[in-house]
C-alpha cells in the first residue's frame, strides 16, 4: 500500500487475531499514511481519543473470542460426559443411495457435469468419487 490509500475492514474485530497484533499493525499504517476504515465503526483516527477507542474495541473483541472458546471447550466437555455416542468433529460421509448415484453418474461424466447435475461443487463430487475408489 502507498501513503494516502484507504484500507477497508468490514469489522475490527476481523481486522487481526488478538489486540496487540492488531494495534501494531494499525501503528505501522497510520505511520505510512495509511487511511484505515472499519465499516460498523468508520475512520480510524490517528489521535489520542481515536487510539483509545481503537484498544478498548479491539480488547472487548479479544475477550468475546475467548469466550466462545471457553464455552465452546466447556460445551464438549459437558457432551462427552453426558452422550456416549459424541464424536467430535464433522460427519464422515456415508456410502448412501444419494452418493452411490453421484459416483456411478460420475464414472461416465465429467466432474463438472456431476456437480451441476446434483447441485454440488466439483469438490464434494471429487470426495464421493475417492469414498468409492
Amino acid at each position: 500500500m502507498e501513503p494516502n490509500d484507504t484500507l477497508i475492514v468490514t469489522k475490527l474485530d476481523r481486522f487481526a487475531r488478538n489486540t496487540r497484533e492488531a494495534l501494531n499493525l494499525i501503528d505501522s499504517l497510520l505511520k505510512e499514511k495509511i487511511i484505515i476504515k472499519v465499516l460498523n465503526l468508520g475512520t480510524i483516527d490517528n489521535t489520542p481519543m481515536g487510539r483509545m477507542i481503537v484498544r478498548t474495541l479491539l480488547s472487548v473483541a479479544e475477550m468475546e473470542r475467548d469466550m466462545i472458546i471457553e464455552r465452546t471447550q466447556a460445551g464438549k466437555v459437558f457432551a462427552k460426559q453426558h452422550n456416549p455416542n459424541y464424536k467430535e468433529g464433522r460427519p464422515k460421509r456415508k456410502k448412501d443411495s444419494r452418493n452411490t448415484a453421484i459416483f456411478e453418474y460420475s464414472n461416465a461424466h465429467t466432474v463438472k457435469e456431476t456437480a451441476e447435475a446434483f447441485n454440488l461443487s466439483p469438490r464434494t463430487v471429487q470426495y464421493i468419487k475417492r469414498l468409492f475408489s
